[in-house]
């Protein structure tokens, strides 16, 4: 055996790399080709891009977090909520009406919840401030048949239509914003105050100012009146029965809403002359009864067939306003008992009458 060292080529030994040695083709040791030597893999190679994706995952989770808890919706005992699809990703649509008082929900990633009033609501018409649905004083003025200008303040007491909750999102809803409290408030100004005031006005021209002011029955009539066309005119003028009754029910008849008149005023002049006419009348049957009575007297006096300083005495007499009298003996007078139950005695030949125990 040699002791010179071998060169790589001829050692069967795995090189420095690891890489076992190459072969010569086809049998020569002096046309063979050296392959590349593998390098060895790194453990866990992997492994960063686990934890890029897990960190880009955490980002689109917490970015979407306040989307996900801002699409969790309720409505109040007195809202009802109408929920539309609308996100980012899909067109405007109908999804559902959820009713008063629900609980936690999920409404969808960027669609928007519509809450309107299911409670009684009310338009009001009033002079004092901060009672009606206008700031400062408000009044509806209406002319009566003989031309006096009437002032009326007025109440509708009314609920939505919940069944109708849909059409009227799409029609009046959008239009006014009126799921919000500024857009609520204008469209029932708009709504209700010229159905009231054209209301108001033509039953008012039907009336002189002696019956609406003076007569409570006619006042009745009217309110009656106008409630029933305030409620036929809201329909006509919306296309469908939007506005109930306080008494409606989801599901139930649409009752027309209630109207009231709080009150009406007429000018200042016109109640002075009414006051002065009601003072005449009185006074007028005040001398009537007078001379009613005055007759009567004298139908007692001729009755009685006395005269008529006789007949005052009498009357005196009889009221117990006298007890000691002097009558002429041929006065013919019938002394009837006085106010103490005492009968006044008349003596024999005498012109003086007293009454027992008068001395």
């Amino acid at each position: 055996m040699s002791d010179q060292p071998r060169s790589p080529e001829d050692s069967d030994e795995i090189d420095s790399l690891g890489a076992a040695p190459t072969r010569p083709v086809g049998g020569s040791e002096k046309t063979h080709t050296r392959r590349r030597p593998r390098l060895p893999r790194p453990s866990g190679g992997r492994r960063p891009l686990v934890r890029v994706m897990v960190v880009i995952g955490l980002v689109i989770a917490l970015a979407l977090l306040p989307a996900v808890f801002s699409s969790m919706k309720k409505t109040p005992r007195n809202r009802v909520g109408i929920s539309y699809g609308g996100g980012p990703l899909e067109a405007a649509h109908f999804q559902k009406v959820v009713q008063p008082g629900s609980g936690l929900f999920f409404n969808g990633i960027g669609d928007p919840l519509y809450l309107y009033p299911a409670d009684t609501q009310s338009y009001i018409v009033s002079k004092a401030k901060n009672e009606g649905d206008v700031q400062g004083v408000d009044s509806i003025v209406s002319p009566s048949r003989d031309r006096v200008q009437i002032e009326y303040q007025v109440a509708v007491y009314f609920k939505l239509n919940v069944d109708l909750l849909k059409d009227f999102h799409d029609q009046l809803g959008l239009q006014y914003g009126a799921y919000q409290n500024a857009g609520w408030n204008k469209l029932i100004q708009n709504t209700f105050r010229q159905q009231i005031e054209n209301a108001l006005q033509e039953n008012t021209r039907q009336y002189d100012v002696k019956d609406i002011y003076g007569n409570a029955d006619d006042l009745i009539a009217i309110q009656q009146d106008v409630e029933q066309k305030l409620s036929q005119r809201l329909t006509g003028a919306l296309g469908q029965p939007f506005f109930c009754g306080p008494s409606y029910q989801p599901g139930k008849e649409c009752t027309p809403p209630i109207f009231i008149i709080k009150k009406i005023e007429i000018p200042a002049d016109v109640v002075k002359a009414f006051e002065d006419n009601q003072t005449s009348l009185i006074q007028v049957a005040t001398s009537q009864n007078q001379i009613a009575q005055r007759e009567a007297e004298a139908r007692s006096i001729e009755a009685l067939k006395v005269g008529p300083e006789s007949y005052v005495l009498l009357r005196a007499i009889e009221s117990g306003q006298i007890n000691f009298w002097v009558l002429p003996s041929d006065s013919g007078v019938t002394l009837a008992p006085g106010a103490t139950g005492e009968v006044p005695l008349l003596t024999p030949d005498s012109t003086t009458t007293t009454t027992p125990g008068g001395g």
